[in-house]
């Protein structure tokens, strides 16, 4: 069995704190008995995380395409992922806070996207489908071929400047977005309760699938607390995949952090490599700060 980690670490200096002070035994059992293979990224910069071209390769293509991978998607259509989200204006600029941050019911996000339904109608060929409260996907034949955005696990939690996309397609689809959100009853509603209003939306991960399957299993259970910068929670989740998942017979496991994913596979190994994977332990720590 292959298992896949998004975000299994974190450059920030909280990040590498907290994961410095975890106990993973099992983890560190798993990094002695496999060995380093293949490596996908470059660097933090990226508009897609590391864990999408880890899955893009596995799958066979040559970009990914994580919102029509979402919707289990042929080559059809070339699908965007659309989240909710606020943006938050500051003294510094504007951050582009976590979709989770909203606390959008299923109920409340169906009300929102069919709203923006306006924009991108079924008329015009479009396609929708909720994934879940935050994520939303639209798909088309045509008119999101050429286009790319940052993934909204890059923008989240962080200022919008250089993750805004560079098409000005996507920028005005953008703006119209928040015209149309801004002080709307939906909004006024939120806010008379105290939460976040929905005043933009993010579209990213767009592209086509060659549907062709991966053969890896994704524990995603890490993204989500990081995203948010709950460290105390990330760091239990951490825990739980060492007791959970990681306690099991994996015979490859890949590890992907904000500039690479790593593959550790199970390897003929010679007399004398296995006498020294005996004696020394591996560092997790070193190997999770290196992604």
């Amino acid at each position: 069995m292959h298992l896949m980690i998004p975000h299994a670490s974190a450059l920030d200096e909280a990040a590498r704190h907290a994961f410095s002070s975890l106990a993973l035994p099992n983890l560190s059992a798993l990094l002695a008995r496999l060995s380093p293979a293949e490596t996908w990224g470059g660097d933090e910069f990226s508009p897609q995380p590391p864990h999408h071209l880890a899955l893009a390769a596995l799958r066979g293509q040559a970009e990914p395409s994580a919102a029509a991978w979402g919707v289990n998607a042929g080559p059809e259509l070339a699908w965007a992922l659309m989240s909710p989200v606020h943006l938050a204006v500051g003294t510094d600029g504007v951050d582009v806070l976590p979709p989770a941050a909203l606390r959008l019911s299923e109920s409340d996000a169906a009300r929102f996207a069919a709203l923006l339904h306006e924009l991108w109608p079924q008329d015009q060929g479009w396609q929708w489908r909720l994934l879940d409260a935050t994520r939303w996907a639209i798909g088309h034949a045509s008119s999101l071929d050429g286009l790319q955005a940052a993934s909204i696990e890059r923008a989240a939690g962080r200022p919008i400047e250089p993750w805004l996309p560079q098409s000005r397609l996507l920028r005005r689809w953008q703006n119209e977005a928040q015209m149309m959100l801004h002080e709307h009853p939906l909004n006024v509603e939120r806010e008379s309760r105290g939460e976040h209003a929905v005043n933009s939306v993010w579209i990213g991960d767009i592209g086509r699938s060659n549907g062709r399957p991966a053969d890896v299993s994704v524990d995603a259970r890490l993204t989500e607390p990081l995203l948010n910068g709950d460290l105390a929670a990330w760091a239990e989740a951490w825990q739980r995949l060492d007791a959970g998942p990681l306690a099991g017979e994996l015979t490859s496991l890949t590890l992907c952090g904000d500039r690479f994913a790593r593959r550790f596979t199970s390897q003929p190994l010679s007399l004398i490599e296995r006498l020294k994977r005996r004696w020394q332990t591996p560092d997790v720590t070193a190997t999770l700060e290196a992604l």
